[in-house]
């Protein structure tokens, strides 16, 4: 019985020593949104991925701010990881049209 006890405590005390492994959300990086008619101009329209975002949040006194953007980029990644971070800084009522290759 006390081997059965022991087996049990030590199983315990190995389950809760380790904290359990959470799963980490993918980094999204920081990137700049370019000009759509200069990008348009560089690479081709066709190359170029689009979205259109608006957004609000909150000030320090309650004041409400709104961004609306269209912005191009070289990349899909690069047009996912600026609308990861536009709502993620203007969370308030916030809308935008998936990216989205060429010129529109």
């Amino acid at each position: 019985m006390r081997i059965v006890m022991s087996v049990l405590l030590l199983a315990a005390l190995a389950a809760f020593s380790f904290p359990p492994q959470m799963a980490e959300a993918a980094q999204h990086p920081r990137v700049q949104a370019q000009n759509c008619r200069a990008l348009a101009s560089s690479i081709g329209a066709r190359n170029v991925w689009q979205t259109r975002f608006q957004g609000q949040k909150r000030l320090l006194f309650d004041e409400i701010v709104s961004f609306r953007r269209t912005a191009c980029f070289r990349t899909q990644a690069a047009c996912k990881a600026w609308l990861y971070w536009a709502q993620s800084d203007w969370p308030r009522h916030n809308s935008f049209v998936p990216c989205r290759r060429g010129l529109r």
